[in-house]
């Protein structure tokens, strides 16, 4: 009898010890594959989008528009209402420095160009105005930026 009892008292000891072991080797497995993953996860990413050079038509089109050059603006077949808003544009500010390209996405058969510019109001107060220029097979138009109602 005390040899059963002491087959038991061992068997249940080493039962223990290897719930013990495959228990440490579960839990260092999990956290060999979990701190690797949650590293990746919240890493910063590189930057999936290459950079895309300045298009030549949005070029000119910024440059028309700035300076309401008319003649280049119907070449380019812009829309009239454009035309109108250009010549305000032109009118509310004494001077306008040369717009900077911001940058450039290409996607879905079109390119969107952001630009800025430097402006000074016939006060002497000056300002920053910005725009972006979508291009779609040759033709350029104002992207008109949302209203505060469509702000996200």
């Amino acid at each position: 009898m005390d040899r059963r009892r002491s087959w038991k008292r061992t068997a249940r000891a080493w039962g223990r010890r290897i719930t013990k072991a495959v228990a440490t080797v579960a839990i260092g497995a999990m956290l060999g594959f979990l701190v690797p993953t949650f590293v990746a996860d919240y890493s910063p990413k590189p930057e999936v989008q290459a950079r895309v050079a300045e298009s030549p038509v949005a070029r000119q089109f910024i440059d028309a528009y700035v300076h309401d050059d008319t003649a280049t603006l119907d070449a380019m077949g812009v829309a009239a209402a454009t035309k109108l808003q250009a010549a305000r544009f032109r009118a509310e500010f004494a001077r306008v420095e040369e717009p900077v390209h911001l940058g450039s996405y290409v996607g879905g058969g079109f390119t969107l160009h952001a630009y800025a510019a430097h402006v000074v109001l016939p006060d002497g107060s000056e300002d920053l105005r910005g725009w972006r220029v979508a291009t779609s097979g040759g033709q350029a138009f104002l992207v008109d930026p949302p209203s505060d109602g469509q702000k996200p």
